[in-house]
C-alpha cells in the first residue's frame, strides 16, 4: 500500500515548492535535488509544476509497488527534470552529486498492525530515518519533522551535525488510523510522558524545516529555539 494523505502530502509539496523558489539558495540547488521516499510522486510533481523550476529532481523509492506507481505517474505527467529511481536512497547518498536533499521521512515510533499498512515506521522514537538523513553529506536539507517523533532530539542532532536552521513552517495534522493503531498509540503516550512527543487528543504538528551546512553561508536564519518552543506547544492545554 502506498501512503497518501492529501493534507500532509499537500503541505510537503508546498514546503518543497518554497525551497525551489528561493533564489538565494540557487548555488545549493544548481546540481539538483534528491529525495528519500518518492511514495506516490504527487508532492514533488506538484511542487515542480507550481514553482516552474528547472532544477533536476531525482527521487529514490525502495518499495516496488510505490516505485512502479510513481514511475508511471512521472512518465505520464512529469517534467523532463523529474526522475524516479528504484533503490536505496542511503546507498546513493554517499556518492550523490546533489547538494540538497528533501524528504518527508516515516515518523511513527512503531509498525502499525494493520495488514494493509504502508511503511511508516521511523525507527526508535520515530526519528531514526530523519537522523540518518542528517548524517548524509548534503549541504542543504528540507525535511518534515513531527511533534510526535522526538522533535527536540532531531533539532539537537542537526545542530551537532553542523546544520543551521534557515527556515521553517508548521501546520496541525489530525491523527489518522495509523497513529491510533494499537501498536503505535501506547508508544506515543510513553514518548509524551518522557518529553519526546507532543500532541493533543485530536492531532499533532508537522514542520517543514530547511537547514544549511556551510561555514561561509551568509543567509538569514530561522530561530531553532523558537521552532522547538512551537513543537512543545503541540501539547499545550492537553488533558
Amino acid at each position: 500500500m502506498v501512503f497518501y494523505d492529501p493534507v500532509e502530502s499537500g503541505f510537503y509539496a508546498w514546503c518543497v515548492e518554497r525551497l525551489l523558489c528561493r533564489g538565494d539558495l540557487r548555488r545549493y540547488l544548481a546540481d539538483g535535488v534528491t529525495e528519500l521516499g518518492v511514495g506516490t510522486g504527487i508532492p514533488l510533481l506538484e511542487a515542480i509544476d507550481r514553482s516552474e523550476s528547472s532544477v533536476p529532481v531525482r527521487g529514490y523509492e525502495r518499495d516496488p509497488g510505490a516505485y512502479r506507481a510513481a514511475r508511471r505517474l512521472a512518465d505520464r505527467k512529469g517534467p523532463a527534470n523529474y526522475s524516479v529511481e528504484f533503490g536505496d536512497f542511503f546507498e546513493y547518498a554517499a556518492r550523490a552529486k546533489e547538494r540538497c536533499v528533501v524528504a518527508n521521512p516515516p515518523y511513527l515510533p512503531a509498525e502499525a498492525r494493520r495488514p494493509d499498512g504502508p511503511g511508516l515506521h521511523g525507527g526508535a522514537r520515530g526519528a531514526a530515518v530523519t537522523r540518518r538523513i542528517l548524517g548524509c553529506p548534503f549541504d542543504l536539507a528540507m525535511l518534515m519533522i513531527s511533534s510526535i517523533s522526538d522533535p527536540l532530539g532531531v533539532l539537537s542532532e542537526a545542530g551537532r551535525r553542523g546544520y543551521r536552521v534557515l527556515d521553517w513552517a508548521v501546520r496541525p495534522i489530525p491523527f489518522g488510523p495509523f497513529c491510533r493503531d494499537s501498536a503505535v498509540w501506547p508508544i506515543l503516550e510513553t514518548l509524551a510522558a518522557d518529553g519526546q512527543a507532543y500532541f493533543r487528543p485530536e492531532g499533532y504538528l508537522l514542520a517543514g524545516v530547511t537547514w544549511v551546512r556551510d561555514a561561509v553561508a551568509r543567509l538569514p536564519g530561522g530561530d531553532a529555539a523558537v521552532l522547538a518552543q512551537v513543537m512543545r506547544a503541540a501539547s499545550a492545554g492537553a488533558p
